[in-house]
């Protein structure tokens, strides 16, 4: 039983904040309970020595910066080492002084979020008013193993992007995003990213060190759009994590801004529109061009943000507000008149932050966040052609509230206290004009869906976390130790809400009948998980070259779903009895322990060069995918065949459901037919990764880095209620043999045959562990450059020779929860796949560079290889049911993913830009923005089923398009 009791499903929000209040407090008043999470701070740690080297003890060492309230002190150890944890990013002084030796002072330090800045002063014998200053920089983290790209304030408002987390996350050395950002074309739908082999979506959105993603299905989605100029820093943390951070794929820490003793200010207007954007130059399809493309009308992005202090040194305050608009047009896609339909998108931020030092050893931070998301003419991922009566509209609000507070209870113990909040209700729709009577129709074939969206949709959300921790500092014991530890518990809700239609999809293929789809609705669903974690992670610097970091991780998962009743107004009460079903308990209930071991070795002893080697166990993310899975008043459907008996092209209830209840479905999904292996284990990666790097040219760091990673323990479906030995190999088709249409070759498929004449219809679906999915393997080489900005140029770079290879599963998020594993057609060409978002070669450039008379120029590049495609086709087989046959639609995989692939991709960028300062305070900048510069409008997306439209291009990156800005700031 868990330490923490849950409070009832009921509890009303004024409750959940009291019990976070009352948390907060039971660890301030509990000095032993070691806890922290992951940081949103730097570090600055070095040795004082005298001129002949040996180590000044009970020096005093002080640190001021604009970003502190107040100055923090400490004093040096026995061996002369000291420690400053929890610096907020920004540029430092650090002051050291003994008696006997001159004080020496150290500027222009910069700190970045997680880096360590390794300072060793040598004093040198003299009076203490006697100053000693020096300037620059480290650049190289001495300490750290982990891959972390920063983006600062310089490469935020500078480099030309699409100002939102997925267009950013596209400019780190390494990544691959499912979507191509031209000018923020793709800022208002989410992109799945993955870097280094990681799993497709698993990404979590850390809102100043809290995850606060959206719980539904893996837990790898946001549900609050941000407001890119919120933003102080954002720091991908992105392989060899450190035991804080749960996850081994992308890990995005966003810090909000704050106030300062000086006031400060920024404006923001960036605008483009349809007259300067280059004309659509549509791909060729069968030696014909082709619709294809989604170009701008307009865009309209304009913020504000003010910061300042209250009561200095004491209460500094900030606040932004963001209003973005955005309209394209659907060229593949008209309405009745033949004009392209349009996708209107309109985005709002209200972000408010006090800062509060309580004393000089105690801060307290408070923190909300608004979001309105909305979008109006949402359309269905699932297919390709997608009409305007056939989208959603989506009016979404969701808010964040955050609490934050840092003590220094010594000069070497700090402890961090955060509890967040975070609610969302997600819509979609019906478009007005369409009635109850409006049927959604699918084409598998031809990727179409008309008519309707599929379902309107409503989906209440919330998640809660709150978490200790603190920081260690202990020298001179067989080095020093740098000891963190935390705690963090999390309880997050997401619920379903499903309305359909007549309560089913009409399902075509190639134009003609084929199936109905059979839904369970109206339909309520509400789902839960707990999440806990502790942790501990010792920076052990052994010698002054030879730092170990080592951590281990525990997590508690536990997913489940209460009593619930199914809807009595339901459609279709004959095929889904409407009845109460008993909660779930634990579906599955994981205790998880992660080592996290890495090396770092100052390779010359001149704090110049680090090699790193790395070992790191990181269990997959979850949500309450699960027990949406398994939730019997989830949405479930049956699939049933359907001839058009009379031709009018409505389903009529006697054509699908031709013997009532007792109609055997060809398939079916969801609700009582699916279950969990309660004892399944929890799938999990392993990584392995060795680097270089190197400080070169002033403060230019270059590298090279290795690395593996590997999946176990991976999940998917099986059908427990048939074996695969009820399958019988075909060769043939109506007399016909079966080919594969792309080879030639033939091809076996497989009847459904049982010798038992109860199997036929017999679904018992039960997600489990698949072992045949643990044949992965990641392995990858990169070469980074990073300069930092100074002497009026900035670089960010990376080239990554990688390839991700094994056996394939259909699902997302690496969960094969859309298989069938008992079905042996589906395991036609599964293995020897491409997996996911693979791209043989991928490069990123970031820079900027200021030319005379104040003009700036920047530059964003970035090269892809194409994705692979996995080829598929349909094919409509007959079972052994007597006397007619049942037609099961199968799809088939034709060859393994990777042996077609989508064109390479290449994107350039660019940026002329004029500072112009009145009275040194003032700046107004105009910026004049190029995307898509060599106009490359790549195809970005094909259909891969086989038939009429194999291959058709359904999406190409937008044309080249300016952007006008203007940026004020004080």
């Amino acid at each position: 039983m868990s330490f923490f009791a849950p409070y009832r499903c009921h509890a009303t929000f004024d409750s959940r904040v009291l019990l976070c209040a009352l948390g907060l407090v039971f660890f301030l008043a509990l000095p032993h309970a070691l806890t922290a999470q992951v940081s949103t701070t730097g570090k600055i740690a070095g040795t004082v020595t005298d001129s002949s080297g040996g180590a000044v003890p009970n020096a005093a060492v002080s640190v001021k910066s604009a970003a502190l309230l107040a100055e923090r002190s400490t004093r040096t150890q026995e061996d002369g080492s000291y420690l400053f944890d929890l610096l907020p990013p920004g540029t430092y002084e650090l002051t050291v002084a003994s008696a006997g030796f001159n004080t020496n002072t150290q500027t222009g330090i910069v700190l970045t979020v997680g880096f360590t800045a390794t300072i060793n002063s040598r004093l040198k014998v003299g009076e203490v008013s006697q100053v000693v200053k020096v300037e620059g920089e480290p650049v190289v983290d001495l300490q750290s193993n982990e891959t972390s790209t920063t983006f600062d304030q310089n490469l935020l408002q500078e480099i030309p992007s699409g100002r939102d987390p997925w267009s950013t996350v596209a400019q780190m050395p390494g990544s691959t995003l499912s979507t191509f950002d031209v000018a923020g074309n793709n800022s208002y739908q989410q992109s799945t990213m993955q870097v280094h082999g990681s799993t497709p979506a698993e990404q979590i959105y850390s809102y100043n060190g809290l995850d606060l993603n959206w719980p539904g299905a893996n837990g790898g989605y946001t549900q609050f759009y941000t407001n890119h100029d919120s933003f102080d820093e954002f720091q991908v943390v992105a392989d060899n994590a450190p035991a804080s951070v749960p996850i081994g794929g992308v890990y995005m820490n966003m810090v909000t801004k704050s106030g300062s003793n000086q006031l400060h200010g920024q404006a923001v207007f960036y605008y483009l529109t349809a007259g300067v954007q280059a004309g659509t130059k549509f791909p060729n399809y069968q030696g014909k061009p082709v619709t294809s493309g989604s170009p701008f009308d307009m865009t309209k992005d304009i913020s504000a943000s003010l910061g300042g202090a209250l009561i200095k040194d004491k209460w500094w305050l900030f606040g932004s507000y963001r209003r973005y608009d955005l309209r394209q047009r659907i060229l593949s896609v008209t309405d009745q008149a033949g004009s392209p339909v349009v996708d209107v998108n309109h985005q709002t931020n209200t972000d408010l932050r006090s800062d509060f030092q309580v004393n000089s050893k105690n801060k307290f931070s408070f923190i909300w966040l608004y979001n309105e998301q909305n979008r109006f003419f949402r359309r269905d991922t699932a297919y390709s052609f997608v009409t305007q009566e056939a989208s959603w509209k989506q009016i979404e609000p969701a808010y964040i509230l955050q609490g934050l507070w840092t003590s220094q209870v010594t000069n070497n113990l700090l402890l961090d206290f955060r509890v967040g909040w975070n609610k969302i209700v997600f819509p979609l729709s019906y478009q007005p004009g369409v009635t109850t009577s409006s049927l959604n129709i699918q084409d598998v074939a031809n990727s179409t869906e008309t008519g309707a969206a599929p379902y309107a949709f409503a989906n209440p959300a919330w998640v809660l976390k709150w978490s200790a921790g603190g920081s260690w500092y202990k020298g001179n014991f067989h080095g020093t130790h740098n000891v963190q530890f935390g705690f963090e518990w999390g309880r997050s809700y997401n619920s379903y809400i499903y309305k359909v239609n007549q309560g089913i999809n009409e399902i075509l293929k190639g134009g003609a009948p084929s199936q109905v789809l059979a839904y369970n609705t109206p339909t309520t669903q509400k789902n839960y998980f707990r999440d806990t974690s502790f942790y501990v992670q010792d920076t052990w610097a052994i010698k002054r070259r030879l730092t170990l970091n080592l951590g281990l991780r525990y997590d508690r998962f536990n997913t489940y779903y209460p009593t619930q009743n199914s809807d009595s107004g339901e459609t279709f009460p004959q095929l889904f009895p409407v009845q109460t079903y008993a909660a779930s308990g634990n579906l599955v209930d994981w205790n998880t322990v992660s080592p996290r071991i890495g090396l770092a070795l100052d390779v010359t002893g001149k704090g110049t060069s680090v090699l790193r080697v790395n070992y790191g166990r990181y269990y997959i993310m979850q949500g309450t995918g699960l027990a949406e899975t398994a939730n019997p008043v989830g949405l479930a459907g049956k699939y049933y065949s359907w001839a058009d008996a009379n031709g009018d092209g409505i389903p009529q209830i006697n054509e699908w459901l031709p013997n009532g209840a007792s109609t055997i479905p060809v398939n079916a999904f969801g609700g009582s037919s699916t279950h969990i292996n309660t004892s399944m284990s929890r799938p999990y990666s392993e990584q392995i990764s060795a680097g270089y790097e190197k400080q070169i040219l002033g403060d230019l760091r270059v590298g090279v880095t290795y690395y593996y990673r590997t999946k176990k323990n991976l999940i998917g479906i099986e059908n427990t209620a048939v074996s695969p030995s009820d399958y019988a190999p075909i060769t043939a088709l109506g007399g016909a043999p079966i080919l594969n249409p792309i080879t030639g070759q033939p091809l076996t498929l497989y009847s459904f045959q049982p010798s038992d004449a109860t199997k036929f219809g017999a679904f018992n679906f039960v997600v489990t562990n698949i072992p045949k999915l643990d044949d992965n393997a990641y392995h990858g080489l990169e070469f980074t450059a990073v300069k930092r900005l100074s002497h009026k140029w900035q670089i960010l770079g990376g080239f990554t020779v990688q390839r991700q290879k094994g056996v394939f599963g259909r699902g997302f998020s690496d969960q094969a929860t859309s298989d069938n594993f008992t079905d042996p057609n589906n395991d036609i060409n599964r293995n020897n796949n491409y997996l996911n978002l693979d791209a043989t070669y991928v490069f990123k450039l970031d820079s900027t560079y200021e030319l005379p008379w104040k003009i700036g120029t920047s530059v964003n590049f970035q090269h892809y290889t194409g994705f692979p495609l996995q080829p598929t086709d349909t094919f409509s087989i007959p079972d052994g049911n007597s006397p007619t046959p049942d037609i099961i639609n199968e799809s088939v995989i034709l060859q393994p993913a990777g042996k077609l692939r989508l064109p390479s991709v290449n994107m350039l960028n660019l940026r002329l830009s004029r500072e112009i300062v009145v009275n040194d305070r003032w700046h107004i900048i105009p910026t004049v923005d190029f995307f898509n510069v060599t106009n490359a409008q790549t195809v970005i997306g094909e259909v891969t089923t086989f038939g009429s439209s194999y291959l058709f291009p359904f999406s190409t990156i937008n044309p080249f398009v300016m952007r006008f800005g203007l940026r004020f700031t004080f």
